[in-house]
């Protein structure tokens, strides 16, 4: 059993970004935009909330036969193993329960690939002669025929990704998938917590969508900051971790620098983000690593006292850290970011400050 198991579930999400036709990318225009939906109101998990397409992690996802179907497709065992080759920090969520099982890098990018085809009918994919040849760094979307009756059978686990991918005679597209990040929801959130890892892609157009109509309300493309202002105008609620990402990933226009960024990154590890929340009396405060109030030696597990620091500011309380890497809160739709701290492990940064960019 894993070491967390009773604690939370695991997960996996894709951000997927397509290029916006022929714009020209220049300050404060994008030439990609963002695909999420909105959650219907009878999901079990954050109902209405616009979400990247993403779910649970599967027995599927990890069972070993994928070797025997990758071997099969032509896939060199080199390439598979280049996903696993991770230098940084790896979180619980890549930990596999045993050794006969598919290797978590590779697992949670299929994960994703199938919840993004579960959910919104997107199939992201090549054929074995192309597997490998990439130079780009894109993704491709793989046209399903018999898309309706296919999606609805792998929805309702009637028939396994696996078998889907084996009678299109397609290799799933986990090569041109990059680690972007790890969330955990807040040890306060005790009954439904999942540790999700998120991927991101890149298309040189956008696919043709089919929600499916039970996790579906709508789907949307827009740019980071669309959805962002959308966000602060209550016209759609996005979760923290949501507005996180797109918040950096809102500084930069061009979805080619991006896939040059994104690749760069790939093999450099993520560390895991668990929002420690006080409340002061002004704001909801949420905490990061790397924060000076983050807690030292955190095991995710131990609620901490959430009135703390009732008595004080949000900003009495962010003069007191010298290291700052939180979020305050007013009302579900107005949050500011502070981040004085480098981004870890070459990534992003919140306030746009990605020198770092200029050498890739």
């Amino acid at each position: 059993m894993r070491k967390f198991s009773k604690y939370w579930r695991d997960s996996a999400s894709l951000l997927i970004l397509a290029r916006d036709g022929n714009r020209i990318a220049a300050k404060n225009q994008y030439n990609y935009k963002v695909l999420v939906f909105k959650r219907t109101e009878k999901t079990s998990f954050m109902p209405n909330s616009i979400v990247f397409p993403g779910g649970a992690f599967d027995k599927q996802d990890e069972n070993p036969q994928w070797n025997g179907f990758f071997s099969k497709m032509g896939v060199s065992g080199d390439l598979l193993k280049n996903l696993t080759n991770v230098a940084g920090p790896r979180p619980f969520i890549f930990e596999n329960d045993s050794g006969d099982v598919l290797d978590r890098n590779i697992s949670l990018r299929l994960a994703a690939l199938r919840e993004a085809y579960e959910e919104l009918g997107v199939l992201l994919g090549q054929g074995a002669d192309q597997v490998g040849q990439s130079l780009s760094g894109y993704s491709t979307a793989v046209q399903d025929s018999n898309i309706s009756s296919n999606q609805k059978a792998v929805h309702d686990n009637e028939l396994p990704f696996m078998q889907l991918c084996q009678k299109l005679q397609i290799v799933p597209d986990v090569f041109n998938m990059y680690e972007w990040s790890v969330w955990l929801t807040p040890a306060m959130f005790r009954k439904r917590r999942f540790e999700t890892a998120f991927y991101l892609v890149a298309l040189d157009e956008k696919p043709d969508v089919h929600p499916e109509q039970h996790e579906v309300s709508e789907y949307l493309w827009d740019t980071p900051a669309g959805l962002l202002q959308a966000h602060r105008e209550e016209k759609l609620w996005l979760a923290p971790p949501q507005c996180y990402e797109l918040t950096r990933l809102s500084h930069l226009y061009d979805i080619d620098e991006i896939v040059r960024f994104a690749r760069n990154r790939n093999h450099k590890g993520s560390p895991l983000f668990c929002p420690v929340q006080y409340k002061c009396t002004d704001a909801a405060v949420f905490l990061l690593p790397g924060d000076d109030h983050y807690p030292k030696d955190y095991d995710y597990i131990t609620t901490h006292d959430f009135e703390l620091h009732q008595d004080m500011t949000a900003e009495q309380l962010r003069k007191m850290a010298k290291n700052l890497h939180r979020t305050e809160h007013v009302g579900l739709h107005a949050q500011t970011y502070y981040q004085n701290i480098e981004p870890f492990n070459g990534h992003l940064s919140l306030n746009g400050d990605n020198k770092h960019l200029s050498k890739l």
